[in-house]
């Protein structure tokens, strides 16, 4: 379940990097960096929080045993 939950993750990324690269000018810089920069942290962020919220729940199911 990692594993697949991390290969949808990476994958994710990628699909989402490799358009983001300049139309034109610059090849290697994205259009808007800030933007791909935030939603990035909010992707973390995310996967952070659902983490702890099932760590959190496993900690109380294995208590109330």
């Amino acid at each position: 379940m990692k594993k697949i939950f991390l290969l949808t993750a990476l994958v994710l990324a990628l699909a989402v990097a490799i358009p983001a690269r300049a139309q034109s000018g610059c090849d290697d810089t994205p259009e808007n960096p800030t933007l791909i920069l935030a939603g990035l942290a909010s992707g973390v962020f995310a996967v952070s929080n659902v983490r702890t919220r099932i760590r959190a729940r496993r900690v109380t199911k294995d208590t109330k045993k």
